[in-house]
Order: C-alpha cells, then sequence, then structure tokens
C-alpha cells in the first residue's frame, strides 16, 4: 500500500563495520583476537612507533600507509594484517599517544593542584607531539590509555565532591579546553620575540576608528603568549569547579 515502509531485510548493513574510534570499534576489537599478526618481526607497537615518528618529523601529510611501510622496509599488505586502514591507524596511534593523560602527579597536593599539574602535563606532551593534537577528534577517548586518564580524572573529581556526572563532564570539559589551546595556537610561537614584535605594529597599524581597544593597548596585548592564555583560562576552569562543589545546583545535574 503507499506510504508503507518495505519489510525490514536483516541481511541489510551486515557487512557494515562500526568507524574506528567509536565504541561499537572498540568492543569489536576485544572480541577479535590477532588477526592478521602472523609476522613476528613486525609488530603492532612497531607500526604505531614509526608513525609517530612520520608524525613528528613529516607532519600529519605524511601519515600513510605506503611512507609506514618504506620506513619499516616492509610491503603496504604486512601492515594491514595490523591495521585494516588509515583511520584505524590513527586512532589506535592517539590513543597510545593519550596514556600520558592517566600519570600520577607527585608529591601530597590538593585536587585542584592535581587536575593543574596533569593538565600542564598534557598540554606539554601535545605541544611536544603537535600533529597528536590536530587529529584528536573525540572518540579517541574511548580507547583504553584514554578511558585509563577518564578513570583518574574521575577520582580527582569525585574525591573533590563533584557526583559522577559532573565529574565526567568537568573532566571532559578540562580536556576539550587543553587539547583546544593547543590546537588554536598550532604553528604560532607568541612567545618570539620576532613574533610579539610583528603583532604590535600589526595591532597599531590598524584602524583606530573601528579597533580602538586593540590600537590604545597594542603594546600590552602583543606581550600576551600562549602559557598566559592556557594559564589564565586553566585558574578560571579551576576556580569554576570549586564554585560547583559549593553549589552543584548552578547546574541541571
Amino acid at each position: 500500500m503507499a506510504g508503507e515502509l518495505p519489510p525490514h531485510d536483516p541481511r541489510k548493513n551486515q557487512r557494515a563495520e562500526p568507524r574506528p574510534g567509536t565504541a561499537a570499534w572498540w568492543l569489536a576489537q576485544e572480541n577479535e583476537p590477532a588477526r592478521r599478526r602472523r609476522r613476528r618481526s613486525l609488530t603492532l607497537d612497531a607500526v604505531l612507533d614509526t608513525a609517530m615518528d612520520l608524525l613528528d618529523t613529516r607532519g600529519v601529510a605524511a601519515l600513510t600507509m605506503r611512507n609506514i611501510a618504506e620506513g619499516l622496509g616492509c610491503t603496504q599488505a604486512s601492515l594491514y594484517r595490523h591495521v585494516r586502514n588509515r583511520e584505524e591507524l590513527v586512532t589506535l596511534l592517539v590513543d597510545r599517544a593519550l596514556s600520558v593523560a592517566s600519570s600520577v602527579p607527585p608529591g601530597d597536593t590538593d585536587w585542584a593542584e592535581k587536575a593543574a599539574w596533569s593538565a600542564r602535563l598534557f598540554r606539554e606532551h601535545l605541544l611536544r607531539h603537535p600533529g597528536v593534537a590536530s587529529l584528536l577528534r573525540g572518540t579517541e577517548r574511548l580507547g583504553p590509555n584514554s578511558l585509563a586518564g577518564v578513570q583518574y580524572s574521575l577520582e580527582l573529581f569525585i574525591g573533590a565532591g563533584f557526583s559522577p556526572r559532573l565529574a565526567y563532564a568537568a573532566a571532559s570539559s578540562l580536556a576539550t579546553f587543553i587539547i583546544g589551546s593547543v590546537n588554536f595556537n598550532l604553528g604560532l610561537d607568541s612567545s618570539d620575540p620576532e613574533e610579539s614584535r610583528h603583532r604590535r605594529l600589526l595591532y597599531r597599524s590598524r584602524d583606530a576608528a573601528a579597533l580602538p581597544l586593540i590600537v590604545q593597548h597594542a603594546d600590552a596585548l602583543a606581550e600576551v603568549s600562549s602559557d598566559d592564555e592556557f594559564e589564565v583560562g586553566l585558574k578560571a576552569l579551576l576556580t569554576g569547579f570549586r564554585a560547583l562543589i559549593q553549589n552543584p545546583d548552578i547546574t541541571h545535574d
């Protein structure tokens, strides 16, 4: 009859595979034992090590299966025994790179100091590996190393007095801030005196009628570094988190 939906065919989408990085994909990984990993001289760790070297030295554009195979001195077919495609490789690579997120801070400090230490460590790691920061899209935090970081953050924030739901949201917002701060400044070194000088010249040369505050405060604005931006944002977030602990009703938790 007109308007009726066709009967559901259970065979449809049987071969559809979950997208790398999704929860369904990570679950499927656990249920798929050592597939394709027959060549003992080539390990997944070796593949990921070579991929990270490429990412650090030549950038995201060079992160191809061909280049990785050349770096390992093997065929591309050998790589496919470990990863199905580049997307799967990137997912595994990024998750491994995020293992630093679960590092435990030294000393006996309060939750806010621990959170600040971890945030700085994570940011420094991403600044050393900017290619990783540019590959982060969100689903990577479902991997084993990422979940270890989530576990650490939950322990920190729940121990501070957050509900589990609010602790998860707080941890996610902090991670988003760190990643965003790194991505926003990729390719720019605002601490470089030459960059600061050029910014000062740029700000001073703008139309004072259209951008009066930028022209008026050109010298001060040109001195603000990405480190300054990060520390101000980090302090603001932690201050806000303290306020949430004292008054959780300001959210919809």
